[in-house]
């Protein structure tokens, strides 16, 4: 035990003296009675009031001391968790069948899927204190741009300025973002809980689903969960070309038999990667959705041994002691009545 200010424990001399003045008044009151009336105080009220009121003086005195008790607390350690973002850059993602909130229309003008899916992103970090996070950008094949780091801000800018006027690659390839993700862990040697998060409207090249679903299990085998963030629509839409500038439409992608290129949202490959690894899939059209990305990913990293740690903490008596004066106070009223 700890007391932080020691030098107020000389009040406790001040008890004696109360002691002594409480008898003293009570042969005066009892006298006084029997002279007037003919009969005596009773002593047992006045005892137990006076003990009471003691007791109260004494907890009030320690209370003002500051008495501290020192335990071992267990903490929520988030540096425990390293987390890669991934962001589908393929070019169905320039469908603009998306909605930005408010402060997304701040940072992008166009209302399409990439730029959804980078808000997402840019607001998935402002909410991670202390967690490492490495970003890499995905189409047919994935590419690591930012390590695994704490660099916050640094990840901020690539998402914000990362140019997409260059995009052409038509469709993407969902294992390989997976492969990507595995390996920006596969650089770090610490023990940690891994997560992916992979934006995209979850249109895969593969005709073969197997290549994507062995990537998932290749990721929950090394105990990456993976979060799948949807965007886009469910109906068909078509890919707008924009100009240098990006100011207005010119155009509608095209196939190579002169078909206009069509994509929507396909939930069921990004549900079916979130399921297989034990992560979950999230709709970009749920308000608030990333503060629910990053309480499930917290979440999960609570109930992992490697985000816990132990340190020494300090238990303040003095509220208590302030409520056991209180209470011995209102004891010592009532029996002296």
């Amino acid at each position: 035990m700890n007391l932080e200010h020691s030098g107020t424990l000389w009040l406790l001399l001040a008890i004696p003296c109360f002691l002594c003045s409480a008898l003293v008044s009570h042969k005066k009151a009892s006298t006084l009675l029997y002279r007037f009336a003919q009969t005596k105080k009773r002593p047992v009220p006045a005892i137990v009031s006076t003990l009471f009121l003691s007791l109260a003086l004494a907890a009030l005195i320690l209370a003002l001391a500051g008495p501290r008790l020192q335990y071992t607390k267990t903490v929520f350690n988030r540096s425990g968790i390293d987390l890669a973002i991934g962001i589908d850059v393929s070019k169905s993602m320039l469908a603009e069948d998306e909605t930005l909130p408010p402060e997304g229309k701040k940072l992008f003008s166009i209302p399409n899927r990439l730029n959804r899916a980078r808000y997402c992103a840019l607001t998935i970090l402002s909410a991670l204190k202390g967690e490492r996070v490495g970003v890499f950008l995905f189409a047919s094949k994935g590419v690591p741009i930012v390590p695994l780091t704490n660099d916050y801000g640094y990840c901020q800018y690539i998402l914000k300025h990362a140019n997409d006027s260059t995009i052409s690659t038509p469709g993407s390839d969902l294992g390989q973002a997976i492969t990507t993700g595995i390996y920006l862990f596969e650089e770090s040697s610490r023990t940690s809980v891994k997560s992916i998060v992979l934006i995209s409207d979850g249109e895969d090249i593969n005709e073969d689903s197997s290549v994507m679903h062995e990537a998932a299990q290749r990721a929950a085998a090394k105990g990456i969960a993976i979060y799948t963030v949807g965007t886009g629509r469910g109906q068909g839409v078509m890919v707008p070309i924009r100009d240098a500038i990006g100011a207005a439409i010119e155009g509608y992608y095209q196939d190579e038999d002169g078909s206009y290129l069509k994509t929507r949202l396909e939930q069921d490959s990004l549900k079916s990667i979130s399921n297989t690894s034990g992560g979950r899939y999230f709709s970009a059209h749920v308000a608030r959705v990333e503060e629910d990305v990053v309480d499930a990913l917290l979440k999960r990293a609570r109930t992992i041994e490697y985000t816990r740690a132990t340190e020494l903490a300090w238990y303040d008596l003095s509220p208590a002691l302030l409520g056991a004066a209180l209470l011995f106070l209102l004891i010592g009223i009532i029996a002296g009545r």
